[in-house]
């Protein structure tokens, strides 16, 4: 025996029903969005990256050609690093000695393998691992304060290494505002259906 609705039911439920389904579209939309808000962040590192690579490489051209030193080789290719758009670069050897660190936040010639991430993982030794067997580079995702003394958030690196002067470098971007964009925009669609 079938039961039929009553107008005002159907009308209810189709309403419902295309509610349902304009929440899982703005879902849907919300997560691509994300999802290339993050690709183009990550396609930045990589960038930054693939200059920093250029610049050791020229660098030890140099110093195999024996137009400089290897100390000065290295000095010269760290100091070149400041001239990259201002972007936070970090460089530490196979001792966990931090020999470059643009932005301000780490001392420079401070030994960071015990540094911890507000989860308790050793973030440089991470880093380091994840270089070295990934040669190509490699991404880690932790969360690290803005400044120090702050709340932690998420944060991502995108890292290699350097094999001929056992260097470990990357950098590195926050991304919380991500899901704060993420968020807001839901706040308003749900605003705008409401």
């Amino acid at each position: 025996m079938c039961r039929r609705y009553s107008v005002p039911n159907q009308i209810t439920l189709c309403v419902a029903f295309s509610f349902m389904v304009l929440v899982f579209i703005a879902l849907g939309y919300l997560s691509i969005l994300r999802g290339e808000m993050l690709a183009e962040r990550k396609s930045r590192l990589v960038n930054i990256i693939d200059k920093t690579e250029a610049i050791f490489r020229d660098y030890e051209l140099f110093y195999e050609s024996g137009v400089l030193s290897l100390e000065d080789a290295q000095k010269h290719a760290l100091k070149r690093l400041s001239l990259l758009d201002d972007n936070y670069i970090f460089v530490f050897d196979d001792n966990y000695t931090l020999l470059a660190s643009l932005g301000g936040v780490d001392d420079v010639h401070e030994n960071v393998k015990m540094q911890q991430d507000s989860s308790g993982d050793f973030t440089y030794q991470e880093i380091h691992q994840q270089a070295k067997k990934l040669m190509g580079g490699t991404f880690i995702s932790y969360c690290f304060p803005l400044f120090i003394g702050g709340e932690p958030v998420r944060k991502i690196s995108y890292s290699k290494r350097f094999a001929a002067w056992g260097w470990t470098y990357g950098a590195g971007v926050y991304i919380d505002d991500i899901d704060s964009i993420i968020g807001h925009t839901l706040i308003s669609f749900d605003e705008s259906v409401v």
